[in-house]
């Protein structure tokens, strides 16, 4: 064997050997690096099971607990009287009376020395109104008195002061005989529910919270075409103290009464599936009632069919059918 194969065979290959370590550095290195991600997905999968485990115990026992109660307050439905109310405005006017002329009681002439009424003054029968001076020429002056013939309103007052007048020339017209009433018109639509007799509640604008009554006492039996309405005449009930000739009224008319009829109030009336429904107490729970309706005001709605006396409905509360409900504030 020559001496260069003797050292071809004898030498290690370093190279070679060093890229075995390096192989063998690189794939320990992987191997780590891969055992620890599957430490962690393990420890991540050990924890949501855990974690999962943990959150179905806590919640079985929620489950198990009763729905939480909706608090709801009730009234039962009850038999009352049934009224609609109208808001109008109206006038204060005289209901049509005779009109009445006061002549001075004098033989010829005399001039007009005072005048003691106006225009919508009131005045009774014999009561002094004027004073004339029909002395003559020369004589001592005497006063002659003009007085009311008849208790009334005074309308006009065609002489002044200073005038000469005659024993035919008027001094004041009184209209006599008659009362104050307050004229309106009310809807078409509603003429179909009014009568005379019905009652009303009124208030001047120069009273403010004093309440006059008064009962429907004609109505017309023509309807104005330009407003579709018809004119009514209220007359005074109670004390009319305050009130003149002219004033402009609020009037709360009663337009519609139905006696002793099963009313709920109106807030609990609700819908399901376009039909009127009302939802009971019922042992502490929330049961959809189907009803059918009369009129109807803001306050309460008479029912028909469907309920009861005493029937306990919900007024306020957010149910549906079958809704667990606690009745905090029941009215009876």
């Amino acid at each position: 064997m020559s001496e260069e194969t003797r050292k071809t065979v004898q030498e290690p290959d370093f190279e070679k050997l060093a890229n075995d370590r390096s192989a063998s550095r690189f794939n320990r290195f992987v191997t780590i690096i891969l055992l620890a991600i599957c430490i962690v997905l393990a420890a991540f999968i050990i924890f949501r099971i855990s974690t999962a485990s943990s959150d179905s115990a806590l919640a079985a026992p929620v489950a198990d607990n009763a729905a939480t109660a909706v608090n709801v307050s009730a009234e039962p439905a009850f038999i009352g009287d049934f009224s609609n109310i109208t808001r109008l405005n109206g006038e204060v006017v005289r209901e049509n009376g005779s009109e009445i002329s006061v002549y001075p009681e004098i033989t010829s002439t005399g001039t007009v020395t005072e005048i003691l009424v106006g225009l919508g003054d009131e005045v009774k029968n014999g009561m002094t109104v004027a004073y004339i001076d029909a002395s003559r020429p020369g004589a001592s002056y005497k006063a002659s008195p003009v007085t009311a013939k008849v208790d009334g309103i005074v309308t006009a007052v065609p002489v002044a002061v200073g005038q000469t007048v005659s024993a035919s020339q008027p001094i004041i017209t009184v209209s006599g005989s008659s009362e104050l009433v307050v004229n309106a018109s009310i809807p078409e639509k509603f003429l179909g529910t009014v009568a005379e007799g019905m009652t009303a509640e009124m208030e001047a604008v120069a009273y403010p919270g004093r309440i006059y009554t008064g009962t429907l006492s004609y109505i017309a039996p023509t309807v104005n075409t330009a407003d579709r309405s018809s004119a009514i005449e209220i007359e005074f009930t109670g004390d009319t103290t305050g009130i003149k000739q002219g004033m402009y009224l609020k009037l709360n008319l009663e337009t519609e009464f139905i006696g002793s009829v099963l009313m709920v109030p109106t807030s609990a009336m609700d819908t399901y599936l376009g039909e009127p429904v009302v939802y009971l107490a019922d042992n502490g729970t929330a049961r959809r009632q189907a009803v059918t309706t009369g009129s109807s005001n803001s306050q309460y709605t008479v029912i028909t069919s469907g309920l009861s006396e005493g029937d306990l409905v919900i007024t306020a509360g957010n149910i549906t059918d079958g809704s667990a409900i606690s009745v905090v504030n029941q009215e009876v």
